[in-house]
């Protein structure tokens, strides 16, 4: 069965078929692309026989994100005999879907609905290893609304300067299409010792979310303060896998804590280091192909006998 990638609202698919994530990643901080087209590419570049596509094809398995559903029943997706894979994301569940591609497993249930490990930061540069055990730069990487109300404020940064500890904020509002405009510097860890990512209180903004500010800090070799999200609880398997905070109290506590114990500080990087190893692009895709190019063909051809 033929699988084809669905990207509406682009102009030069071309072009965006020649892009290489890790090298043009600035192309890649909105969902839509992170998920369909960075999929498509990943997959195409490792031969497997994928296509990309503006207009949803009437046979075949299509591929297409949560936000691009109307686009691509305007387009006259589903109308023939196509199998219809949606990418929830951070939205609603799209209800034209046959099946759903999930970020994390809170609601998957492996018959309809799937979890797949998302891609990691494309182009990242992990931290440089001389930098030790110190702590001198902790970091948020993501967008405003979602870094907790209590760690954007001068009380957080007065705790870090303190200490000697510079808060770098690579953050900006979302800006929805111009998202791939802004000057964030998403993949760039080199300087950085901590990671930081504890969203505002509000559960409804933790069922869907991917863990990928935890995967990222693994495979960049920064320790991470994380809130209490599923995605993060599902892979957690060590205490070391990142120290689990839900205010700035916490966090606070847990900065002195890293502070104070350095081989705590190096034992978090190696242990991300063989935690990240399993969640490498090239790690992650042959989960996709699987699902895509077997497992979902197969259920979709049983549901019709």
């Amino acid at each position: 069965m033929e699988v084809t990638f669905f990207l509406a609202g682009e102009r030069h698919l071309g072009r965006l078929a020649r892009l290489d994530p890790d090298l043009d990643w600035r192309e890649f901080q909105r969902g839509e692309r992170i998920w369909v087209l960075q999929a498509y590419l990943r997959l195409a570049r490792a031969g497997f026989p994928v296509r990309l596509a503006a207009v949803p094809p009437a046979v075949g398995l299509v591929v297409f994100h949560a936000k691009h559903e109307r686009a691509l029943l305007a387009a006259g997706g589903g109308r023939g005999g196509a199998v219809l894979v949606g990418i929830r994301a951070d939205n609603r569940q799209p209800l034209a879907a046959d099946f759903e591609i999930l970020q994390n497993g809170r609601f998957a249930d492996g018959r309809r609905r799937f979890a797949l490990p998302h891609w990691p930061q494309p182009g990242l540069v992990p931290r440089d290893p001389a930098r030790g055990a110190r702590l001198v730069r902790a970091a948020y990487k993501g967008f405003d609304a979602n870094l907790h109300l209590d760690l954007r404020g001068a009380g957080w940064r007065d705790f870090l300067a303190a200490r000697g500890v510079e808060w770098v904020v690579d953050s900006a509002a979302f800006a929805g299409a111009a998202t791939d405009e802004l000057p964030l510097d998403w993949p760039d860890y080199r300087t950085l010792d901590l990671v930081v990512a504890v969203r505002p209180p509000e559960r409804s903004l933790w069922r869907s979310k991917p863990a990928s500010k935890l995967v990222n800090a693994w495979l960049a070799g920064v320790p991470a303060l994380l809130g209490p999200e599923v995605a993060y609880r599902e892979l957690r398997r060590s205490p070391l896998d990142y120290l689990e905070v839900a205010s700035r109290a916490e966090a606070e506590a847990a900065v002195d804590r890293l502070r104070a114990d350095p081989a705590l500080y190096r034992a978090m990087v190696a242990n991300g280091r063989e935690r990240g190893a399993e969640r490498t692009a090239e790690a992650v895709l042959p989960l996709w192909a699987e699902l895509l190019l077997e497992e979902l063909p197969a259920r979709a051809a049983a549901r019709r006998l």
